[in-house]
């Protein structure tokens, strides 16, 4: 049997007429007589007692008809799915894995409140990689550290870092209220590796050398646990956001360790950034730029 010939039966059986159901399917009774014929040969049943001038349902029929009714609907139905799959686009946004999981929560809230015909897919993952893929169009916006430096790019400051001092809890420096950089010239300083965002980091790491830090352990990568590893076993010191923010953060929310406050400002930014190209041409784009802008412009958060 085909969707042809239930469609026949099913407008007999709800017209009980041959010549009124060839008209619903714009067709001539003849073919609507044959889809009929063959569809009962096929199940071996008689569908309709056919008198002169009237039709009227066998009990076969009228079991069929519900079930056949249900089957074209749903037929039917996957129009209307592929139409609001057309409907629903997608908006990708990425985030960096070092940022704060507040921010990027509230940024894709952000993104579903301005887009509420997309699905919003969100990418993890180091700046590094989020950038080109910003470049290459595979991702709408990203949460990114600060500055650029990719001319096809454009960006908001979303955020400043305050950064704090983390080491063990029974170190000389653990019972200040706050310190400053002159305070940990004497001591080699753990930190992790460029990879994250050469452009930020390096000039990060090169603000920490002018302040007067010029003993480092550089780690090789950015795995959290494994920092505050070392600084609990060998006693050093590294920098941390306020363990109250979360994310990788949170592994010196622990007795083990102290966290004191640094005074210095060393500028280290989060932002969201966007293709400005696709910016002009784009309306997902345009859109979360926008809703970026009232958030964050003028009202930059502190980390």
């Amino acid at each position: 049997m085909d969707v042809q010939q239930l469609r026949c039966f099913l407008a007999v059986a709800e017209e009980l007429h041959f010549g009124r159901a060839a008209e619903r399917l714009h067709l001539t009774p003849s073919p609507v007589s044959r889809s009929v014929k063959e569809l009962e040969r096929e199940l071996g049943v008689d569908l309709f007692v056919r008198r002169y001038h009237q039709v009227e349902l066998t009990a076969d029929g009228a079991l069929l008809a519900g079930r056949v009714r249900d089957i074209l609907e749903q037929l039917d139905g996957l129009k209307d799915v592929i139409k609001e799959g057309a409907r629903r686009q997608v908006a990708r946004v990425g985030g960096t894995h070092l940022c704060p999981p507040a921010v990027m929560d509230r940024f894709l809230a952000l993104a579903g409140q301005a887009l509420p015909s997309h699905t919003v897919e969100a990418t993890i993952g180091p700046s590094a990689e989020l950038l080109p893929a910003l470049e290459r169009g595979e991702l709408d916006a990203a949460l990114v550290h600060l500055p650029l430096d990719r001319p096809r790019l454009d960006s908001l400051v979303v955020a400043r870092y305050l950064f704090s001092v983390a080491m063990r809890a029974d170190d000389p420096l653990a019972t200040a209220s706050e310190l400053t950089l002159r305070d940990l010239a004497h001591r080699t300083l753990t930190i992790g590796p460029p990879t994250p965002q050469p452009v930020a980091v390096n000039l990060f790491h090169e603000r920490l050398k002018n302040a007067g830090i010029t003993s480092f352990h550089r780690m090789p990568d950015n795995d959290a646990v494994m920092l505050a590893s070392r600084i609990r076993r060998d006693g050093g010191i590294t920098l941390t956001i306020d363990p109250r923010n979360g994310g990788s953060a949170r592994v010196y929310d622990d007795p083990a360790f102290a966290v004191v406050p640094l005074r210095d400002d060393l500028d280290f930014l989060l932002g969201v950034a966007w293709n400005r190209s696709r910016a002009g041409q784009d309306d997902a784009v345009r859109e979360l730029v926008h809703v970026a802008r009232q958030e964050w412009a003028g009202r930059r958060l502190t980390l």
